[in-house]
């Protein structure tokens, strides 16, 4: 996305410089900057509140949130990375479906199944290749 949101895979000296404040948000998540993040997986943006709650136990929007960059950030470590990967992994679509239940949903449960399968693959990623992950709504 062209506003800096979504499911960024970045190495933990970006993420450290950027929580420092020693790297610039706004050209680093934009592309065509000098320094970008390894990835950004944009597509499951749109229901990212969807995935806070469905995928609250996995920290899959983030193992800890920050201030630090503007306007709602969560960020994972690169062994917390490893962990929510492991964690995504292993769970069912009917576990998904079973926690759309109880979620508060603007997006279809087949929406969020989707979603949850892009950032299921999008974390296999990271944890490949031993990344943290930035998670951004702008």
């Amino acid at each position: 996305m062209s506003n800096g949101s979504g499911f960024f895979a970045v190495s933990e000296d970006q993420l450290k410089r950027l929580l420092d404040g020693q790297l610039a948000h706004a050209s680093f998540l934009q592309p065509g900057g000098a320094e970008q993040p390894r990835e950004n997986h944009d597509k499951a943006i749109a229901c990212w509140y969807e995935l806070s709650q469905v995928l609250q136990a996995e920290a899959a929007c983030g193992a800890q949130q920050s201030d630090r960059i503007p306007t709602m950030v969560g960020y994972s470590s690169v062994s917390q990375v490893q962990d929510t990967a492991a964690k995504l992994r292993v769970l069912a679509e009917a576990e998904v479906r079973k926690r759309c239940e109880s979620a508060l949903m603007e997006a279809s449960v087949d929406e969020v199944v989707a979603a949850v399968r892009g950032l299921t693959a999008f974390y296999e990623r990271a944890a490949t290749n031993k990344d943290a992950v930035l998670f951004r709504v702008a």
